[in-house]
């Protein structure tokens, strides 16, 4: 219904909560006064009008809410933030129902809302002083007069190894009666005064270890009546330093006097205030006679200068500490070289006390470091003009030393080269690892020849002698020398290149011989053999007869012509003498019929029927007389290796790109460990025919090269005892 009874709207009126009902439309059919207040609504007409005219800033989240409460789902929520229009912010508990008319249908919702901002304030401000107090370093804890605890933070719990159980127990209970004695004498002092007291107290950890805490109580009220505040530290480690301090003064004492090197304590004014037996004993005299010295007096007058200026230096704080050489004079007169490590000291206005100085003799160094100083001179002669170069690299492979003649030969001053990884100098890392194996493996190496790259990127071959450098066991160094062997190496390589071509050139002649005289000879004698019979018959030898030799001949001579022109062309293909010359075939299927035509008897012989798939009046731009030998041989080969009444199928087809021809047979098929070997150059692979044909091994070779001018590719599929079937491609012109 859409209508409320007066005294239900009455009743709405006086609710304790803002609260608000309106019909399935949103528009107001009774609110409280509470809802008005707390919504600033005073002097506005509500009943009628629309909830969203009334609060235009409610979001569609809010309006699905109604909507879905409308449907039957009523929701609520115990916080949330909700923002006016006018950017105030409160904190509201809110529920929305929906509410059943007179038929039991879903007639509106009833809205409250109340304002828990307060309370969310105080639970936050109660949140921030819990996580304050757990970040404390020290153990806080509230008790009160009884010395029972009301409060512990997270570092009381884990200092004493508690959960929080065991609030609202007695002192007694939890650390048992000696500790719970002093806890309550403590209070009771901090009530009585009324003020806050510090203690110390030992109390001993899991492990019985004694635990030092300085603790600060301090008395309050509460509702509950006089609490007693505590804040402790645990000063354990403060006491063992000031325990050490004291030790270590102690050790300082018979350290300075014991000491095997000079030490000295040095007045800013460069008067000896102390000074211990190894100093005097360096510099010749007593204790007494060095006290009425000064470091000046004792100083060797070149080093003067420098000296004060350190001096002046640690004295004005420009720097901490100092470590340098310099020469006293002994009291018999000699030069004394030291090294001196010293800093000052400060008192508590930040004024210069004295100087701390360590002071040890190192003479006899010094000597040896001239001898080292001459050898290193002619060391670095010898280094820098030796031919060969010398390196060095660390165990991670970084350059730590070359001689300068590196540059000579690959482009790189050696200040480039130090430091950067001696892999980048490779043309190939390959050699780098094997150059690292054998190394690993044997310790040296002796002439190992690997292939470096110049600045400009150029090749260059060096013969490199190295070894490991072991110290204690473990690998600390790589050091070798190289030397430039390319114009050796480039020497090498064109004597093994004329040697390759020389080799070649005479296993092609062994072919072509090979070819003439047992290929070509044999048609040709087998022709003269025929004419000396027809010759020595002739007279008593019908026509039909006559004419059969003669046939036969013209076969045996027929295939002696296309076995030479297939040399010819081999031999030319060999050594790049054949020419190329594409032309415009206007079809196809004449040139492959004349081809047929060429290898019918062949055919004929051996029953084989020669199957054609040719469009009529299909074109391409080739070389006229390689694509005849190329269809001629590759027909030849399928009859070849066909057995008698066996079938070869050619066929072309063109397209946009390119014109793709194919030969089938159905022979014996090709071994598939065969089948990588039929493009060999280097093998001429051969094998006789299925009635005994013998071939040379150049055909397939010759195809391939001529399908390869014309840019196209050859390659065949084949299945033994099944048949073969050759395909080649012809571009587009």
């Amino acid at each position: 219904m859409n209508h409320l009874s007066q005294s239900f709207k009455n009743m709405i009126a006086v609710a304790y909560l803002p609260m608000a009902i309106v019909d399935a439309d949103m528009c107001y059919l009774a609110l409280s006064e509470k809802w008005i207040s707390f919504y600033g609504l005073e002097n506005m007409t509500l009943i009628g009008r629309s909830h969203y005219e009334i609060f235009p800033e409610i979001s569609e989240r809010w309006k699905k809410i109604h909507a879905d409460c409308l449907a039957g789902k009523d929701q609520q929520c115990e916080k949330e933030r909700f923002e006016r229009a006018d950017g105030t912010v409160m904190w509201l508990k809110w529920e929305v129902r929906h509410w059943l008319d007179d038929v039991g249908q879903i007639g509106g919702l009833m809205m409250s809302s109340e304002d828990v901002s307060y309370k969310t304030q105080i639970f936050s401000n109660e949140k921030r002083f819990q996580l304050f107090m757990d970040q404390l370093p020290g153990l806080c804890w509230i008790t009160d007069q009884q010395n029972v605890l009301k409060y512990a933070n997270k570092c009381f719990y884990d200092t004493f190894h508690l959960t929080s159980e065991v609030i609202g127990k007695s002192s007694a209970e939890i650390f048992g009666q000696d500790i719970a004695r002093h806890f309550q004498e403590n209070n009771e002092l901090v009530l009585s005064s009324g003020q806050g007291k510090n203690f110390h107290q030992t109390i001993r950890d899991a492990q019985g270890h004694p635990q030092v805490f300085k603790t600060y109580k301090f008395p309050f009220s509460e509702a509950e009546g006089e609490m007693v505040g505590a804040v402790a530290f645990n000063i354990t480690k403060s006491k063992l330093l000031e325990e050490e301090l004291f030790q270590s003064e102690t050790q300082f004492k018979l350290a300075f006097e014991h000491s095997l090197i000079g030490m000295a304590l040095i007045t800013p004014d460069g008067k000896w205030k102390r000074v211990n037996k190894s100093l005097c004993q360096m510099l010749g005299y007593t204790e007494t006679e060095m006290k009425r010295l000064t470091v000046q007096d004792l100083t060797y007058p070149d080093d003067l200068d420098k000296s004060r200026a350190t001096l002046q230096d640690l004295g004005d704080r420009k720097i901490d500490r100092i470590k340098y050489e310099k020469r006293y004079l002994h009291k018999d007169g000699k030069t004394i070289w030291v090294v001196i490590a010293a800093t000052m000291l400060y008192n508590g206005s930040g004024e210069p006390l004295y100087y701390v100085s360590q002071i040890e003799d190192i003479t006899k160094r010094k000597e040896i470091e001239n001898d080292l100083v001459l050898s290193e001179k002619k060391y670095r002669t010898i280094f820098e003009n030796v031919q060969d170069v010398f390196y060095q690299t660390d165990p991670n492979g970084l350059v730590t030393e070359i001689s300068p003649s590196i540059e000579k030969y690959s482009g790189y001053s050696r200040q480039v080269i130090i430091g950067q990884p001696v892999a980048d100098f490779y043309f190939y890392v390959q050699d780098r690892e094997r150059i690292i194996e054998a190394l690993r493996t044997q310790g040296f190496v002796i002439d190992f020849e690997v292939r470096l790259k110049t600045r400009d990127d150029q090749l260059r071959y060096a013969s490199v002698n190295a070894r490991l450098v072991i110290e204690n066991g473990m690998m600390v160094a790589t050091e070798g020398s190289m030397r430039d062997v390319t114009t050796r190496k480039f020497q090498e390589n064109a004597l093994k290149a004329m040697n390759t071509e020389l080799t070649a050139s005479n296993k092609q002649k062994n072919n072509l011989l090979s070819i003439i005289g047992h290929d070509l000879r044999n048609p040709i004698s087998g022709s003269l053999q025929l004419l000396d019979d027809t010759l020595a018959d002739f007279e008593s030898s019908t026509a039909d007869e006559v004419h059969s030799y003669l046939s036969l001949m013209k076969q045996e001579l027929s295939n002696a012509n296309n076995l030479l022109e297939d040399l010819l062309s081999w031999a030319k293909s060999q050594f790049d003498a054949i020419s190329f010359n594409p032309v415009n075939i206007a079809d196809l299927s004449e040139l492959i019929e004349k081809c047929i035509q060429t290898v019918q008897p062949m055919a004929v012989k051996k029953k084989i029927k020669i199957v054609r798939h040719l469009p009529v009046g299909a074109g391409l731009t080739a070389d006229k007389g390689m694509l005849e030998t190329i269809i001629r041989n590759l027909l030849s080969n399928a009859i070849k290796f066909t057995d008698t009444g066996g079938e070869v199928v050619i066929s072309f087809a063109t397209g946009d790109v390119e014109t793709l021809f194919s030969v089938q047979d159905n022979g014996k098929g090709i071994p598939k460990e065969k089948m990588g070997e039929l493009f060999n150059k280097h093998n001429n692979y051969t094998t006789y025919g299925t009635a005994g044909e013998k071939g040379t091994g150049l055909g397939l070779n010759l195809c391939d090269d001529f399908v390869l001018k014309h840019g196209g590719r050859l390659w065949v599929e084949s299945e033994e005892k099944a048949g073969s079937i050759f395909f080649f491609t012809i571009p587009a012109a």
